[in-house]
């Protein structure tokens, strides 16, 4: 009967293993070493599980089978491997037919036995691993001298796991030396052979310094009394460059004594370790001796978080963070208050994903100390185990605390905080407070939950404007398109200023929430029939931004009121109307109106509108904004001007520009729209485009377009050439 229990060894010295053992696996395989490539094909075909044809399995009676071993043989590297199929084939059928699985052993130990290629042979290693048993034994165990096949034959001996395979490896200890002895030590450590102790006790006085190396680690891995003891002994006396090593098998053997329920001898080990000058020893030996003490790890844990040394608090917390039952929670939460600060911050900070009772208790406590990082510590805490009834005292903590470090962490509380009703005792707070908590405001417009937009509304009615303009600031994101009249109502009672333009884009982002685009504006048009100057004032310029006829309508009727506040607001909401339908019109204001700022606010609108994406022919659009600077009077609008232009990618365009470089007030503006305009030109118009390069050239002073302009004249000349 074939054995395929695996005998593996998982530690924390996994990482020294691969150092000390692991990392000369390409040195154990030589000197005969195949190219990667030609290895990792090897391996990658034959570890792949490909569908099954049923061999037959006498010799003979599948001559494909046949044909593949024979070329198996004489395999080198570089060979197209598509010959070997069968075998691959083979190997799947042994899953389900012993007699195949049979023959294919046989056939594979024919491969090792006869005069096969190195390659051949680590192939046939490699799927002994899955159809090996027993019998392929002794000739496994004739490789494991052989200097370029002795990893391979380990492979397959760990592969095939049984505790005859593990006696082979034991007994070739004595009959290799050298790289192979080191590999076989390696193979006992992995696969966990308690019999192998007293023979790798006894390599760990030799001279070769690899070979106590990976004797030592394999002493960690095997983990029994008998392994923990050849360990301590040699301790004493291991050199100074391997005491790191003992040590950390010493700690991987004290972890595997646990898992035995060894205690007493795993306690021994990690007390030996706790006097260690390395603080990362004693970290690891103080955990493990509250491993091996199942009866007092909470006491051992609570000693821990009391002791001075950081190290030692460090390890307790860690495995706090790690209790599960309730029962262990609560023996920590309520020795809380007996521990000194440090201790007590570190058991809060441990216990804070921990929803218990009896973490809430002791949190609560700490609320009560002096100590700004004992109370942030406990606010931690308190995010998981804080109830509804807690969210008062968070609020008042977070608005009047002395320390900075509290009130944020008060604040953080109640944005995260997970506990039932707790949404409803912040809506309480916000709704009855007088005036609301800003505060809680903020922390709920966190929580990002719709429960607190009606919150929200009655916050921005409140007498205080902090609250006010807080609660507009949350109603912007979380409003819904059924708050719009509520908003557009309350927008008309705001004063100019912060406020307002607050509850502007509040009302804004509600309204854009209507699904139909043509009933988007009703909200606000409904508000202004219901509200007096001071109200449309208000109401304008959100309803400029939602656009649209209706809106139109409205806003020519306020250009026409006889109130100037009215009129004012009519004209500058025209000015900021968010496409070009108003063009034509802000053009007459600009030509003809009497009132100059009214001439301003519609020439910058126009160049603004006419810009901006459209379906017209950019030399029309040129026309448009030639016609606005004929009109400005000002520098600033005609920059504005300028800085349009330089989009508009026809030639036209581009003279206008380089004409306006000899105008002193406008020559900084200029030479920048010159460039991106000649940059988007220099293809379809590159004479132009050069011409007016090599005019900014010595007027530029920007350092990014003085570094353009050379490359783009460059990729013009490059680009005549090719056309020539």
């Amino acid at each position: 009967m074939r054995h395929h229990t695996r005998h593996v060894s998982v530690s924390r010295r996994d990482g020294c293993g691969a150092v000390h053992g692991e990392s000369r696996i390409a040195d154990l395989i030589q000197p005969a070493r195949l190219t990667g490539m030609a290895r990792f094909g090897v391996y990658l075909i034959f570890g792949l599980a490909m569908c099954a044809l049923p061999p037959p399995t006498a010799r003979g009676e599948n001559p494909a089978l046949d044909e593949a071993f024979q070329k198996l043989t004489t395999l080198e590297p570089g060979q197209g491997l598509e010959m070997l199929q069968p075998i691959r084939e083979a190997v799947v059928q042994t899953r389900s037919d012993e007699r195949a699985r049979a023959d294919l052993e046989a056939r594979l130990i024919a491969i090792l036995r006869g005069d096969a290629t190195g390659l051949a042979k680590d192939c046939a290693c490699r799927q002994l691993v899955i159809v090996g048993s027993d019998t392929c034994l002794p000739v496994l165990a004739g490789l494991l001298p052989n200097a370029r096949l002795s990893y391979m034959a380990r492979y397959a001996l760990e592969g095939i796991g049984s505790p005859a395979a593990i006696t082979t490896l034991r007994e070739m200890l004595r009959k290799t030396d050298g790289r192979q002895q080191v590999g076989v030590v390696i193979s006992l450590g992995r696969m966990a052979d308690g019999d192998a102790v007293p023979e790798l006790a006894r390599l760990l006085d030799k001279e070769d310094a690899e070979l106590r190396d990976v004797a030592v680690i394999a002493l960690g891995r095997i983990g029994t009394i008998a392994a923990a003891d050849a360990l301590r002994s040699f301790a004493d006396r291991a050199p100074e460059g391997l005491r790191d090593a003992v040590v950390d098998a010493e700690l991987h053997a004290a972890e595997l004594l646990c898992q035995q329920e060894e205690y007493q001898t795993a306690a021994e080990l990690c007390e030996s370790l706790l006097a260690d000058d390395s603080e990362r020893v004693r970290a690891a030996a103080f955990r493990g001796l509250i491993a091996a003490k199942p009866s007092e790890p909470l006491t051992m844990i609570l000693t821990g978080l009391a002791a001075e040394e950081p190290w030692k608090r460090a390890v307790a917390a860690d495995c706090v963070v790690g209790l599960k039952k309730p029962e262990e929670v609560k023996t920590i939460a309520t020795g809380m208050p007996k521990l000194p600060t440090s201790g007590k911050i570190a058991a809060l900070v441990s216990l804070k994903n921990h929803c218990d009772p009896a973490v809430r208790e002791a949190a609560l406590i700490s609320l009560d100390q002096d100590d700004a990082e004992v109370r942030t510590a406990a606010l931690t805490a308190l995010i998981a185990s804080g109830t509804a009834e807690d969210v008062a005292r968070f609020a008042d903590l977070a608005s009047t605390a002395e320390d900075l470090q509290v009130r944020d962490a008060a604040s953080e509380t109640l944005r995260l905080m997970t506990a039932d009703g707790t949404n409803e005792a912040m809506i309480a707070l916000i709704s009855e407070a007088k005036p609301p908590n800003l505060v809680v405001v903020r922390c709920a417009l966190a929580r990002r939950s719709p429960e607190f937009v009606p919150a929200f509304l009655r916050a921005a009615e409140s007498s205080d404007a902090a609250t006010r303009l807080e609660a507009f600031k949350a109603l912007e994101i979380m409003a819904t398109e059924k708050e719009a009249e509520s908003l557009a109502s309350l927008l008309a009672k705001r004063a100019e200023g912060e406020e307002r333009e607050a509850a502007g884009r509040a009302v804004w982002m509600s309204c854009q929430k209507i699904s139909d685009p043509a009933l988007r504006s009703a909200p606000l048009l409904a508000a202004m029939k219901k509200t007096d100057a001071a109200g449309q004032t208000a109401i304008l310029p959100s309803l400029a931004r939602l656009g649209g006829e209706r809106s139109l309508a409205a806003v020519r009727s306020a250009m026409q009121s006889k109130d100037p506040a009215v009129r004012d607001a009519g004209y500058r909401a025209l000015a900021n109307w968010p496409d070009a339908a108003v063009a034509d019109e802000l053009l007459d204001i600009a030509k003809s109106s009497e009132v100059e700022s009214y001439r301003v606010w519609s020439l910058r609108a126009y160049a603004r509108v006419v810009s901006l994406p459209n379906e017209r022919p950019a030399q029309q659009t040129f026309e448009m904004l030639n016609s606005a600077m004929e009109l400005a009077t000002r520098t600033e609008d005609k920059e504005l001007i300028v800085s349009r232009l330089a989009s508009v990618r026809v030639p036209d365009a581009l003279a206008l520009l380089v004409s306006l470089l000899d105008k002193e007030e406008l020559k900084n503006s200029a030479v920048p729209a010159v460039f991106t305009l000649a940059k988007g030109l220099s293809q379809s118009h590159p004479d132009q485009a050069k011409a007016a390069l090599e005019k900014i050239q010595p007027l530029a002073k920007d350092a990014a377009i003085l570094q353009q302009i050379p490359k783009v004249l460059r990729d013009i000349e490059a680009r005549k050439r090719r056309q020539k």
